[in-house]
């Protein structure tokens, strides 16, 4: 069971995540975008790499999830530990996603800001249910923690950052992130925006709807395609560079 092994487990993680090269799963990569390793890339290092290690060091002290449910409140315990028992009678992976996707989507989303005070918090799991909700980011750690102690492998699952897209294919200003996880030689997306709440997507039905940025687990941590809403803010403040090497000198205007 992995909750027997979670301190020890994770330990070994977190030299994994942050010492060695991660490794792709078998099978179609997530959205089937191109992946590398995302350990020299300055901006998963910079912005997210310190937030996941933050999340992977507590769940390492205090997992979230354990067999008696003693880290949750009373209440919580009584939920998660009746989510368990449903869950080792069900067979197919799908259904078990299913269920875990619908039991964390019964709470609200809740900005960082209002939340914690802060711009950027990526909850635990205990956090987020003592929350009752959280950012898009807390649902698929709460959702992905929840899954590992129910006998999920962490190389098939992957929280993943993506970038949104309108219909007319513009890029969208605010960050989005989901669980995807590995079954039956697909991807399988839980989402907190799901309608119903437990709806599981294919990834190849958000074709066209996101575009994947970054992805990790306990294992690795990956970059897949450019951000297209930065790369219109570096050519934003390139056009607004003056031209000459005179005017170079002046106070930079337009974005900073």
């Amino acid at each position: 069971m992995f909750a027997r092994h979670r301190k020890k487990s994770c330990a070994w993680a977190l030299f994994f995540l942050f010492i060695l090269p991660g490794t792709a799963s078998a099978g179609p990569s997530v959205f089937n975008a191109p992946e590398q390793n995302a350990l020299t890339d300055r901006n998963y290092q910079e912005r997210y790499a310190p937030l996941w290690r933050r999340v992977l060091e507590e769940e390492t002290n205090t997992p979230s999830f354990t067999k008696n449910g003693g880290h949750l409140r009373p209440p919580d315990a009584a939920q998660w530990l009746n989510l368990v028992q449903r869950a080792e009678k069900l067979a197919r992976d799908a259904d078990k996603l299913r269920m875990v996707n619908g039991y964390f989507n019964q709470w609200r989303s809740k900005s960082d800001t209002y939340a914690w005070s802060s711009p950027e918090h990526w909850d635990t799991p205990r956090e987020f249910i003592s929350q009752r909700g959280g950012d898009c980011e807390d649902y698929a750690i709460a959702k992905y923690f929840a899954l590992r102690f129910l006998g999920f492998p962490a190389e098939r699952m992957r929280i993943v950052l993506v970038r949104p897209l309108t219909a007319q294919k513009k890029a969208l200003p605010q960050l989005h992130a989901v669980l995807a996880v590995a079954s039956e030689n697909t991807w399988f997306i839980l989402d907190n925006n799901a309608r119903p709440r437990d709806n599981i997507f294919l990834h190849t039905q958000y074709g066209g709807r996101f575009i994947p940025l970054f992805s990790m687990n306990e294992k690795g941590a990956w970059v897949h395609l450019p951000d297209p809403e930065e790369q219109n803010q570096k050519q934003s403040r390139a056009e607004a560079q003056p031209a000459s090497g005179e005017d170079r000198a002046q106070p930079k205007t337009g974005r900073p």
